[in-house]
């Protein structure tokens, strides 16, 4: 997703203020500070940090991309580097677990372990038992 950089209708209307304004006199001077050349520097200065902050924007979209592909690829690399013990030591071994392997053995175990069990319900309307597989799906005997 790219950063959508930015434009300014308060520049766009100062420029053409500032032709309007050189229109009557190139050297335009209302007082209190109010002249061409200070209303034309204030003009410029904002432009150049528009600019400078679209550079910003451009810059960050860029670094992100970059982020975003070494974080691909250092993922890719971690997966290698344990694909490589495995292949080496094998997925049983204790080096594959202290490179942060898991034991498939385990794993399994675990799972059947914490699966919940089927509970027997009998219908009040019916004799026939219920049977639920423990997620909440009902299955007739």
């Amino acid at each position: 997703m790219s950063v959508k950089t930015r434009g300014s209708a308060a520049l766009d209307k100062a420029q053409r203020r500032l032709a309007l304004l050189k229109s009557i006199n190139e050297n335009l001077d209302l007082g209190h500070g109010l002249t061409i050349e200070a209303y034309s520097r204030y003009i410029d200065d904002t432009r150049a940090t528009l600019e400078a902050h679209n550079t910003l924007l451009s810059n960050l979209d860029e670094s992100r991309k970059t982020m975003d592909l070494k974080d691909k690829g250092l993922s890719e690399l971690s997966e290698r580097m344990l694909s490589a013990v495995a292949s080496i030591y094998g997925r049983n071994s204790i080096e594959y677990l202290k490179a942060g392997g898991s034991n498939r053995n385990r794993s399994k175990s675990k799972k059947s372990i914490t699966q919940a069990p089927s509970v027997v319900a009998i219908s009040s309307n019916e004799s026939t038992p219920i049977i639920t597989n423990g997620k909440g799906s009902l299955s007739n005997i």
